[in-house]
């Protein structure tokens, strides 16, 4: 790709904003599939559909409301986090969430089975962790929420993973507290996506971008 070409720059940044997008539309629906499934959500969702049920609002309402705080901060300690993917995200995964979990269920022969359960828990994990490999590797900003752990490994001596562990962990014990879907799901996504994302982005995600001309550094 000629990259001084405005034309082919325009046409790869608009390649970008779409896989994001289809990123972001994926992670939705995998938190979904495992809300519905009985096997709980990612932390940050949890925490969100837990004290928005408690005010009396959308998930998608108040997890927005949520994000322009985060976001604030990010944009003071770290807005090179910051991109058309990160707006993409803060302002549609919780109304995403709130679509196909009402879409599915009106679908679905929903039975409460412990075989559906764990359908939707490798369905939904395989969805979550593909989406995010796909809308990172855009690099195009990351969520206000996946900023924190990444802002605090820049300007403290702790490391990225640790730092992400321990704000995943709080994030959960809070939901804990106000009654949010707790399941294994939100076990795994708070400590078991690394290797998952690792897999997605070295045999399917990186080689698909670099294929449409999409990825960051293609």
């Amino acid at each position: 790709m000629d990259r001084g070409n405005p034309s082919e720059k325009t046409k790869a940044l608009a390649k970008r904003i779409a896989f994001s997008t289809i990123g972001i539309v994926i992670i939705s629906l995998g938190t979904t599939v495992c809300r519905i499934g009985g096997v709980g959500v990612d932390p940050f969702t949890a925490m969100n559909i837990g004290i928005s049920g408690i005010l009396g609002l959308s998930l998608g309402v108040y997890q927005l409301a949520v994000n322009i705080v985060l976001l604030v901060l990010v944009f003071i300690f770290g807005r090179k986090q910051i991109g058309i993917g990160t707006v993409i995200n803060m302002v549609f995964v919780g109304f995403l969430i709130d679509f196909f979990t009402w879409l599915l269920t009106a679908t679905l022969p929903l039975d409460g089975s412990m075989l559906q359960a764990g359908i939707c828990l490798v369905v939904g994990v395989a969805l979550f962790t593909f989406g995010v490999s796909t809308y990172m590797n855009t690099d195009l900003g990351v969520a206000p929420y996946d900023a924190v752990a990444i802002i605090v490994a820049a300007r403290t001596p702790v490391p990225y993973t640790p730092a992400r562990m321990g704000q995943d962990i709080l994030v959960t014990a809070i939901a804990f507290l106000v009654g949010g879907p707790i399941g294994v799901f939100t076990v795994i996504a708070a400590f078991f996506t690394g290797p998952l994302i690792t897999f997605w982005n070295d045999h399917a995600t990186i080689p698909m971008l670099k294929h449409a001309g999409a990825y960051a550094d293609s």
